[in-house]
């Protein structure tokens, strides 16, 4: 018997039945991979419910394997040039070794909460982990994005205790300071003092191009100028502009009169770009008493700084690059000595006030018979 017009039709086909139906004015022909005539026509009415719909995956979609999205996302990491292409990598070996042979539709969430664990259970960091998800749900979402998947699993990150640590105060940072130079490393030094200064990442501050600058020249000295760093080399995509004043001028006034012209890196050693300085950075901060301290650490540090000083933090944040106000709590710029600061300064207002005495007379009662 005919099966009634637009709802599909079913044909054997060496014992296994076959399905026809239209998508989108496309005729799609598929095996049902049974043999079983009600669960060939249960797969052709669920076949006909999406049909024409967003909601629709077919064969091309069950063929989709993880090749596919994986290929998106290193295509999208290349477009931006700013992203850690090195880290995806790494990302994406992990992942491939476990779902490399897969279907993209059998990647499913208790699949990738079993990966999460298993990675754990190897001895990889949390946060190494959350960087290997986070490279998967992107995966997912670009496939979505094209079309090539109707849907993706659920992919929670790890719980990361992801407060950053580590400070250094201006006086100790002055003793790591002279510590480099006796050590012979004046160069790394000045690249230390303007992360302190800028708050800049390492990497941006070791690939500092004069470029960046815009400096006011007189007398073949710097007298002012500002600094922007672009939204190609920065972690948020957006440029950071700064201006040149007190020390960090007089930081920028020294590098140009140690420029190279044949050098365009703003931070060198007798015109060659620096690259490494662990083995001195560790020597140094040891010399110095500040045995652990991370060059990072000088940019939350800065942050610190400027707060302590009385900046708006819209305003450290802009400088930094901090996007949201939760990425800016994760660097805990707040330590124990700003508490007792603000502590010991309530204290202090509550005894002037108490001492002005009240303001307000209070009315007097009628006394009623």
């Amino acid at each position: 018997m005919a099966r009634p017009r637009g709802t599909g039709s079913l044909r054997r086909r060496g014992g296994v039945w076959w399905v026809r139906y239209w998508h989108n004015g496309e005729r799609i022909e598929e095996s049902t991979k049974t043999t079983n005539h009600k669960k060939a026509g249960d797969f052709l009415r669920e076949r006909m419910r999406t049909a024409g719909t967003p909601s629709f995956f077919g064969p091309k979609a069950e063929q989709v394997s993880f090749a596919a999205p994986e290929a998106l996302i290193v295509r999208d990491y290349g477009f931006k040039k700013n992203r850690s292409t090195k880290r995806l990598a790494q990302s994406l070996a992990h992942l491939r070794e476990v779902f490399g042979l897969d279907k993209a539709l059998t990647i499913l969430a208790e699949r990738i909460e079993q990966y999460a664990e298993q990675r754990l259970a190897v001895g990889a960091q949390a946060a190494r982990v959350n960087c290997e998800l986070a490279a998967l749900r992107r995966m997912f979402r670009l496939a979505l994005k094209k079309r090539l998947l109707p849907s993706m699993p659920v992919i929670t990150l790890l719980k990361v205790d992801n407060v950053r640590e580590g400070f250094v105060e201006p006086a100790d940072f002055d003793a790591l300071l002279m510590a480099l130079r006796a050590r012979g490393e004046p160069d790394v030094a000045d690249a230390a003092e303007f992360a302190y200064l800028a708050l800049t990442r390492r990497a941006n501050v070791i690939g500092a191009l004069w470029a960046w600058f815009t400096l006011t020249i007189e007398g073949g000295a710097v007298v002012g100028g500002t600094v922007r760093l672009p939204g190609a080399v920065t972690k948020n995509g957006k440029p950071l502009p700064l201006a040149l004043r007190g020390r960090l001028l007089d930081l920028v006034r020294r590098r140009w009169a140690l420029r190279v012209p044949a050098c365009p890196y703003v931070f060198h050693r007798d015109g060659r770009r620096i690259v490494t300085f662990d083995g001195v950075w560790t020597a140094a901060c040891a010399e110095a008493g500040l045995a652990g301290l991370h060059f990072h650490d000088l940019r939350r540090s800065g942050a610190r700084n400027l707060r302590r000083a009385g900046v708006a933090e819209d305003v450290i944040m802009r400088i930094g690059g901090w996007k949201t106000r939760s990425m800016f709590s994760r660097y805990n710029i707040i330590d124990e000595t700003d508490l007792a600061a603000a502590a010991n300064a309530y204290d202090a207002f509550l005894d002037r006030a108490l001492a002005a005495g009240r303001k307000v007379v209070p009315l007097k009662t009628r006394n009623t018979v």
